[in-house]
């Protein structure tokens, strides 16, 4: 067994074709019992690289047709296989070359698609957000605060290293600025 692992890896190494590789690499997943992290040693790549080729021995015939037609690149198949519902998949893929969307037009697509927010606004300002920390740090200096922006989320954390009594002066606090 291990040296026919072996050999598919050069054969994996060696091969052009992406949809080729990504076939090697399930067949060895599969019949071999690696893990994506063994392939990640043996081949010298990324996972997350590795993760998105796997993804594309599910995308359907129409899409890969389009690829080797020109019609789309690798960047948007990567894209494209994140979409687990077919109909869905196809739709986009459409979309993509109706209104010839480039990478980033088909990733906020498919943003939208999966978790029904569209992409508008702009990110919070550096100043801000330390304006914020600095001012609630002046009265509360046990406080931590964290922010995080996704273009589809937004996720503020208070931390108060303390005992119930202080952590409750802090919330209460903060209760009573946003009640008023």
């Amino acid at each position: 067994m291990g040296e026919q692992v072996e050999a598919i890896i050069r054969q994996i190494n060696q091969e052009n074709d992406i949809f080729n590789k990504a076939r090697l690499m399930r067949y060895l997943i599969k019949e071999h019992q690696l893990r994506v992290i063994d392939l990640e040693k043996k081949l010298n790549l990324k996972s997350s690289y590795i993760c998105h080729l796997l993804r594309l021995n599910d995308l359907p015939p129409l899409v890969i047709d389009g690829y080797y037609s020109g019609l789309i690149s690798l960047s948007h198949l990567f894209v494209l296989s994140r979409l687990k519902d077919k109909k869905k998949l196809i739709s986009l893929y459409e979309k993509v070359l109706s209104d010839n969307l480039t990478v980033v037009q088909t990733e906020e697509e498919l943003r939208e698609i999966i978790y029904q927010i569209k992409t508008k606004g702009e990110y919070l300002k550096k100043e801000k957000i330390e304006k914020l920390t600095n001012e609630l740090k002046k009265i509360f200096p046990n406080l931590k605060i964290k922010l995080i922006q996704t273009r589809i989320k937004g996720k503020l954390i208070f931390e108060v290293k303390d005992n119930l009594e202080g952590s409750s002066k802090v919330i209460n606090w903060l209760i009573d600025k946003l009640t008023k």
